[in-house]
């Protein structure tokens, strides 16, 4: 199929396509770590979702986000890496195809899939870190989340850090996968800002389960040492149930 040119009259082509593209094995794994999407999983594997989104790209991609739909969770994840991609000349044609995207959000996959290809952030760091902080704020699980992910991926710098290691504190959500979040971005930036996130995991700035979880994070990694790893082994013996 060209993927250059899909139209509202192709569209049932291109998920033809899709569906034949579909690995039932891959499918039972997959929606086995990804319970919580709202949509159908029809188990194509990453690489090919991707090399999909590149063929897109190269031809009409506005006419296909005009005619993307959301019936498998394949198709939100292909026009997540699409929308992530675009070449866009300002921040604000950029926030705009972001705002277009982010209610597609429902699970962690397609949450974290988008925020790591959007590499065009990059083009726009001190516009997005602004914007960045609206999501954090917000009330969604998902705009949260992706607030936090965007941030362990793009603003990890001397810069950012002390601006990013706050909003991560203010965050405040009994929802797992914003926990999840946060103790990702604290364990990342352990990596080098160890000082800066000990401070925070000896203070009562974050939750117990926050704390718990970005422990577990540090001490499963291979970039920290195995002398940090004993001092948040013993951290989390003293940490409050």
């Amino acid at each position: 199929m060209d993927y250059t040119q899909i139209t509202k009259e192709n569209y049932a082509e291109f998920i033809k396509y899709l569906e034949d593209l579909s690995d039932g094995k891959y499918r039972n794994f997959h929606s086995s770590i990804v319970k919580n999407s709202s949509l159908e999983i029809l188990g194509i594997r990453t690489p090919v979702l991707k090399e999909i989104a590149k063929q897109i790209l190269k031809g009409d991609y506005i006419g296909y986000l005009q005619n993307s739909g959301r019936l498998y969770y394949e198709e939100v994840m292909i026009r997540g890496y699409v929308t992530a991609q675009v070449k866009t000349v300002s921040f604000e044609k950029s926030r705009e195809l972001t705002e277009d995207f982010l209610p597609y959000i429902d699970n962690w996959a397609v949450c974290d899939g988008f925020c790591s290809a959007f590499k065009r952030i990059k083009k726009f760091l001190p516009e997005y870190f602004d914007y960045i902080g609206e999501l954090a704020s917000d009330e969604n699980v998902w705009r949260k989340r992706a607030a936090l992910v965007l941030m362990l991926n793009y603003y990890l710098e001397d810069d950012y850090i002390d601006t990013v290691l706050e909003r991560c504190q203010n965050i405040i959500s009994e929802e797992y996968y914003v926990q999840m979040a946060q103790a990702w971005l604290l364990a990342t930036a352990y990596i080098n800002y160890s000082d800066k996130v000990k401070e925070i995991l000896c203070s009562d700035r974050i939750c117990v389960s926050v704390k718990k979880m970005a422990i577990q994070k540090c001490i499963d990694s291979y970039r920290i040492t195995d002398d940090d790893k004993d001092y948040l082994r013993n951290l989390r013996g003293k940490i409050k149930k």
